[in-house]
């Protein structure tokens, strides 16, 4: 791998010309939103990615709802960990991104997460709707959702391969005769039809994924409004399952739309038609990336519409704050909350709900909630 540093070398006229350094900071400071907008997306994105790693681990039954979320959450992590760093980078050294390498790796893998989580969504709610509106019909097995996922994540790498090649070291020549560099389309494909041909290939294929889930979740909600309630009980469907589907699916095209807009007017347009006001020149890098929301907001839906996870988040915290703030105050009483009794409590609670909303028989010893999907 070939690494040029960009260095000028000014001549006495050029003595009072900026550097290299001073036009990078510069424009960094123009994209001083986004970059806070990055570092609040990264922090928050670990955190509760995380967290649904472990809840839904430990304490949910194997299903297939709960094989969508926690694929799902691996991609938001993995999107948290490598591509909105790279993106970080970017943003703090918009001038100055030397390491061709770093460019093409980090564009690619937030490529294969970005398409992979449109994917994921996409499965989800063809389960969603094969189970609501062809009730029977064979049921997804947790083995096919699975192997559906992984489906999904390898047909993104098939569409995002090509922008390692595309993405790369793009010059920026400015005034003093000074030689910056920036991680974008790549200086030998910028001037080839290759860019923009794989711009209409994503173009399209986002469009099919979110012409395909308007119509799906459309049918489902028709569906729904139909069904009577002792026809989902007769067929286990959860309107709360598919009401936190629902919610993913708008948080995820909201997020998508602002980027795939600005593509199709960069693709169309030959560059950005924009002027370039300091406003415009703070904000579009950002709604550029408004798409990491979407590896960012999930953890936030599966807090508002799902009490067993809320229930279960609150008694955690409950109990760190006691072990944080009592343990040396009481030693002896506190030795009696422990964290298999907050869980102990939860499943509890669950249990006696289970039985007072059911004349069904309940399995002794049932302690966890039964989710379908």
């Amino acid at each position: 791998m070939n690494i040029t540093l960009g260095v000028a070398v000014s001549s006495p006229q050029q003595a009072n010309s900026k550097t290299l350094e001073e036009f990078n900071d510069e424009k960094a400071r123009q994209r001083l939103p986004t970059i806070i907008f990055l570092c609040i997306l990264i922090a928050f994105g670990i955190i509760g990615n995380m967290v649904v790693l472990v809840v839904y681990t430990l304490r949910y039954r194997s299903s297939t709802f709960r094989t969508y979320i926690l694929t799902l959450a691996v991609v938001d992590l993995l999107s948290c960990l490598i591509a909105m760093p790279v993106e970080l980078v970017d943003n703090l050294y918009p001038l100055m991104f030397f390491i061709e390498g770093f460019c093409k790796g980090g564009r690619f893998l937030g490529h294969v997460f970005k398409i992979g989580s449109a994917f994921i969504i996409l499965v989800m709610a063809v389960g969603r709707f094969r189970k609501i509106c062809r009730p029977f019909s064979k049921p997804i097995s947790v083995k096919k959702a699975q192997i559906l996922c992984a489906i999904a994540i390898f047909v993104a790498i098939l569409f995002a391969w090509p922008n390692a090649i595309i993405q790369g070291m793009r010059h920026h020549y400015l005034k003093g005769g000074v030689v910056g560099y920036d991680c974008s389309v790549d200086d030998r494909v910028k001037k080839t039809i290759y860019p923009f041909v794989y711009t209409i290939v994503l173009t399209v294929v986002y469009t099919f994924v979110f012409i395909s889930l308007l119509v799906l979740y459309t049918i489902v909600i028709l569906k729904l409004s139909q069904h009577s309630k002792v026809e989902d009980k007769k067929h286990r469907i959860s309107p709360r399952i598919t009401k936190i589907m629902i919610a993913i699916t708008v948080a995820f095209i909201l997020s998508y739309i602002p980027d795939c807009i600005l593509d199709a007017n960069s693709t169309f347009n030959k560059g950005n038609t924009l002027p370039s006001t300091p406003v415009v020149l703070g904000t579009l890098p950002l709604l550029a990336r408004a798409y990491f929301v979407n590896n960012v907001i999930n953890p936030v839906i599966y807090f508002v519409g799902e009490s067993k996870f809320r229930r279960i988040i609150k008694l955690s915290m409950l109990w760190l704050f006691h072990y944080l703030f009592h343990r040396n105050k009481n030693a002896v009483g506190s030795q009696h909350f422990k964290m298999s009794d907050t869980f102990r409590k939860e499943d509890e609670l669950v249990t006696a709900r289970q039985t007072t909303s059911s004349t069904r028989t309940q399995r002794p010893g049932s302690q966890y909630q039964q989710f379908t999907a």
